[in-house]
């Protein structure tokens, strides 16, 4: 019970943060390194490399992923 407090309040706070000024901006800087990241750590780990059509155009793959994230995001709560 206690992780899962835990983990609620982190979500609501992230939550809260991205809605302030920058919060979205944050979001699309850390999806872009996270996806840098990974895509590395696949490369690294696998003598097969699995290349995206886009791989040079990583501002598309981030509009891409907010597009989806912005898909996703679940509504405002009612008041």
């Amino acid at each position: 019970m206690a992780v899962a407090t835990a983990t609620a309040e982190g979500i609501r706070r992230v939550a809260e943060a991205i809605r302030t000024d920058g919060g979205m901006e944050a979001v699309q800087l850390r999806v872009a390194e996270q996806y840098v990241a990974q895509f590395g750590n696949l490369a690294k780990a696998s003598t097969s490399i699995i290349v995206p059509a886009g791989v040079s155009d990583v501002a598309g793959m981030i509009a891409a992923a907010m597009k989806v994230f912005g898909s996703t995001a679940p509504a405002e709560p009612r008041r």
